[in-house]
């Protein structure tokens, strides 16, 4: 078995720009910066076969590059209980089309479905009881938050480790998939 995930890459300077918005949120829990991604989707562990024919599928894959710029922050929430913080997107639209595609492939090869709904961000941090003030503080002191347009050129599949020591995990790069020129 075999833990993994299709995302895209940020290039080093808009990792720094979204790390430099840790802090000042209670009993949040801040995503390392090596760890900063755009989540395409989650696959889960499968079954190795079953990753070697997503991946030959994926290497089939068409779609052109696009040009995308992280832009506000906000939350997500079960009822009045936020529980992560994260960046968005502009042109989030490319980003929906390439996630469906990635997702067909990913149920054609028999892989469950994500159970959440393909929402464009970055985490930022996970929240344990963090109060919903606190977090309105945070998204109203950096709601104009906005990167410089890049170019996504390609997307990564990673697989997801534990640490030997149990300090967390890790990810490795299994593969990139280019994009096309246009």
């Amino acid at each position: 078995m075999i833990r993994l995930f299709v995302g895209l890459e940020l290039p080093d300077d808009i990792k720094d720009q979204v790390y430099s918005l840790r802090g000042g949120v209670p009993m949040a829990r801040w995503v390392d910066k090596e760890k900063l991604h755009l989540n395409l989707r989650f696959l889960g562990n499968i079954q190795e076969n079953t990753a070697q024919n997503f991946h030959d599928q994926l290497c089939q894959l068409r779609f052109n590059a696009f040009n995308l710029a992280l832009a506000q922050v906000g939350y997500f929430a079960t009822g009045d209980e936020p529980h992560h913080l994260w960046v968005g997107v502009n042109y989030y639209q490319a980003l929906d089309d390439l996630s469906a595609k990635i997702d067909k492939i990913a149920r054609d090869c028999g892989i469950n479905n994500d159970r959440f709904k393909f929402h464009a961000h970055v985490s930022l941090a996970s929240l344990h009881g963090t109060s919903l003030d606190e977090v309105m503080k945070f998204v109203s002191a950096n709601n104009l938050f906005r990167t410089r347009e890049f170019k996504v050129y390609y997307f990564t599949l990673f697989s997801s480790h534990a640490r030997e020591n149990g300090e967390g995990k890790y990810y490795r790069i299994e593969a990139r998939y280019p994009l096309l020129l246009t």
